[in-house]
Protein backbone atom coordinates (compact mmCIF):
# COMPACT_ATOMS: atom_id res chain seq x y z
CA UNK A 1 0.00 0.00 0.00
CA UNK A 2 2.83 2.48 0.90
CA UNK A 3 4.18 1.86 -2.80
CA UNK A 4 1.02 2.71 -4.63
CA UNK A 5 1.09 6.33 -2.27
CA UNK A 6 5.08 6.84 -2.82
CA UNK A 7 4.18 5.85 -6.68
CA UNK A 8 1.60 8.50 -7.11
CA UNK A 9 3.38 11.21 -4.91
CA UNK A 10 6.26 10.56 -7.33
CA UNK A 11 3.66 10.91 -10.62
CA UNK A 12 2.49 14.12 -9.23
CA UNK A 13 6.05 15.96 -8.74
CA UNK A 14 6.85 15.25 -12.08
CA UNK A 15 3.94 17.11 -13.92
CA UNK A 16 5.11 19.64 -15.96
CA UNK A 17 3.52 22.38 -13.97
CA UNK A 18 5.47 21.47 -11.05
CA UNK A 19 7.45 24.07 -9.26
CA UNK A 20 10.26 21.70 -9.64
CA UNK A 21 9.79 21.52 -13.47
CA UNK A 22 9.66 25.20 -13.59
CA UNK A 23 12.47 25.56 -11.59
CA UNK A 24 14.87 23.21 -13.68
CA UNK A 25 13.50 24.55 -16.88
CA UNK A 26 13.81 27.94 -15.70
CA UNK A 27 17.47 27.09 -14.50
CA UNK A 28 18.28 25.74 -17.25
CA UNK A 29 16.48 28.93 -19.66
CA UNK A 30 18.86 31.51 -18.16
CA UNK A 31 22.05 29.55 -18.12
CA UNK A 32 21.22 29.17 -21.97
CA UNK A 33 20.80 32.91 -22.05
CA UNK A 34 24.28 34.08 -20.59
CA UNK A 35 22.67 34.16 -17.09
CA UNK A 36 25.00 33.35 -13.95
CA UNK A 37 22.40 31.53 -11.85
CA UNK A 38 22.79 30.84 -7.85
CA UNK A 39 19.51 28.46 -6.60
CA UNK A 40 18.35 29.06 -3.69
CA UNK A 41 15.00 28.16 -1.45
CA UNK A 42 14.29 30.19 1.34
CA UNK A 43 12.38 28.32 4.27
CA UNK A 44 9.73 30.05 6.03
CA UNK A 45 8.63 29.18 9.99
CA UNK A 46 6.48 26.14 9.82
CA UNK A 47 6.03 26.55 5.91
CA UNK A 48 7.61 24.38 3.17
CA UNK A 49 10.84 26.29 1.23
CA UNK A 50 9.79 29.00 -1.33
CA UNK A 51 11.47 28.46 -4.75
CA UNK A 52 13.42 31.32 -5.57
CA UNK A 53 15.98 31.86 -8.27
CA UNK A 54 18.90 34.44 -8.08
CA UNK A 55 19.96 35.04 -11.58
CA UNK A 56 22.58 37.85 -13.08
CA UNK A 57 23.88 39.28 -16.70
CA UNK A 58 25.66 42.48 -16.76
CA UNK A 59 25.87 43.36 -13.24
CA UNK A 60 21.85 43.33 -13.22
CA UNK A 61 20.42 40.96 -10.53
CA UNK A 62 17.38 39.02 -10.79
CA UNK A 63 15.04 37.61 -8.03
CA UNK A 64 12.67 35.21 -9.80
CA UNK A 65 9.62 33.48 -7.56
CA UNK A 66 8.53 30.00 -8.87
CA UNK A 67 5.13 28.76 -8.39
CA UNK A 68 3.94 25.74 -10.59
CA UNK A 69 -0.14 24.73 -10.60
CA UNK A 70 -2.19 23.08 -8.61
CA UNK A 71 -2.37 19.66 -9.15
CA UNK A 72 -4.88 16.69 -8.16
CA UNK A 73 -4.22 14.82 -5.00
CA UNK A 74 -6.30 11.30 -4.75
CA UNK A 75 -6.95 11.56 -1.12
CA UNK A 76 -8.10 14.58 -0.42
CA UNK A 77 -11.50 14.96 1.32
CA UNK A 78 -12.47 18.33 0.28
CA UNK A 79 -9.94 19.84 -2.32
CA UNK A 80 -10.04 23.54 -2.89
CA UNK A 81 -10.82 24.55 -6.45
CA UNK A 82 -7.92 24.49 -8.60
CA UNK A 83 -8.49 28.01 -10.27
CA UNK A 84 -9.17 28.95 -6.44
CA UNK A 85 -5.93 27.81 -5.21
CA UNK A 86 -3.83 28.71 -8.38
CA UNK A 87 -4.81 32.76 -7.55
CA UNK A 88 -3.95 32.15 -3.97
CA UNK A 89 -0.77 30.56 -5.40
CA UNK A 90 -0.22 33.94 -8.44
CA UNK A 91 -1.25 36.21 -5.19
CA UNK A 92 1.21 34.69 -2.63
CA UNK A 93 4.46 34.96 -5.30
CA UNK A 94 3.29 38.09 -5.87
CA UNK A 95 3.51 39.33 -2.34
CA UNK A 96 6.67 37.31 -2.09
CA UNK A 97 8.19 39.46 -5.06
CA UNK A 98 7.72 42.46 -3.49
CA UNK A 99 8.76 41.15 -0.31
CA UNK A 100 12.14 40.27 -1.79
CA UNK A 101 12.37 43.40 -3.77
CA UNK A 102 12.46 45.05 -0.13
CA UNK A 103 15.51 42.48 1.13
CA UNK A 104 17.56 43.11 -2.05
CA UNK A 105 16.79 46.22 -3.31
CA UNK A 106 19.07 46.85 -6.01
CA UNK A 107 17.38 43.09 -7.69
CA UNK A 108 14.69 43.48 -10.20
CA UNK A 109 11.82 40.92 -9.38
CA UNK A 110 9.96 38.60 -11.47
CA UNK A 111 7.70 34.86 -11.36
CA UNK A 112 8.20 32.06 -13.28
CA UNK A 113 4.87 30.10 -13.75
CA UNK A 114 3.66 27.10 -16.24
CA UNK A 115 1.84 28.56 -19.18
CA UNK A 116 -1.63 27.96 -18.53
CA UNK A 117 -5.18 29.15 -18.75
CA UNK A 118 -5.61 30.66 -15.63
CA UNK A 119 -2.49 32.39 -14.74
CA UNK A 120 -3.14 33.93 -18.60
CA UNK A 121 -5.78 35.21 -17.62
CA UNK A 122 -5.04 36.57 -13.99
CA UNK A 123 -1.97 38.60 -15.89
CA UNK A 124 -4.46 39.86 -17.98
CA UNK A 125 -6.71 41.38 -14.97
CA UNK A 126 -3.26 42.58 -13.66
CA UNK A 127 -1.93 44.03 -16.74
CA UNK A 128 -3.74 47.49 -16.98
CA UNK A 129 -2.42 47.92 -13.02
CA UNK A 130 0.97 47.70 -14.08
CA UNK A 131 0.60 49.55 -17.37
CA UNK A 132 -1.12 52.67 -16.45
CA UNK A 133 1.46 52.60 -12.87
CA UNK A 134 4.55 51.99 -15.18
CA UNK A 135 5.45 49.44 -12.65
CA UNK A 136 7.97 46.72 -14.23
CA UNK A 137 7.37 42.54 -13.60
CA UNK A 138 8.96 40.42 -15.66
CA UNK A 139 7.03 36.50 -15.96
CA UNK A 140 8.52 33.97 -17.23
CA UNK A 141 5.69 31.42 -18.65
CA UNK A 142 6.88 27.82 -18.91
CA UNK A 143 5.73 25.64 -21.21
CA UNK A 144 5.01 21.78 -21.12
CA UNK A 145 8.19 21.28 -23.05
CA UNK A 146 10.23 22.80 -20.87
CA UNK A 147 10.57 26.17 -23.19
CA UNK A 148 10.21 29.53 -21.94
CA UNK A 149 8.41 33.01 -23.06
CA UNK A 150 9.10 36.12 -21.32
CA UNK A 151 6.29 38.63 -20.56
CA UNK A 152 5.50 41.39 -18.34
CA UNK A 153 2.70 42.66 -15.96
CA UNK A 154 2.99 46.18 -17.99
CA UNK A 155 2.05 45.97 -21.61
CA UNK A 156 4.61 48.59 -21.98
CA UNK A 157 7.45 46.52 -21.78
CA UNK A 158 6.09 43.41 -23.85
CA UNK A 159 8.08 42.46 -27.10
CA UNK A 160 6.85 43.85 -29.84
CA UNK A 161 5.92 41.29 -32.70
CA UNK A 162 6.64 42.31 -36.38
Amino acid sequence: MENNLDASRSTINTDWYSEEFIFSSMVKYLKENGYKVQKENRQKEAEKADKIITASKFFKKEMIEVKGYPGSYPNQSHPTPKSTQAKSWFSEALFNSFVNFSSFGDAEIAMALPNVGRYQTIIRNLNDYFTLNDLYFRIYLVNEDGSVEVSNLNQKYLPVIT
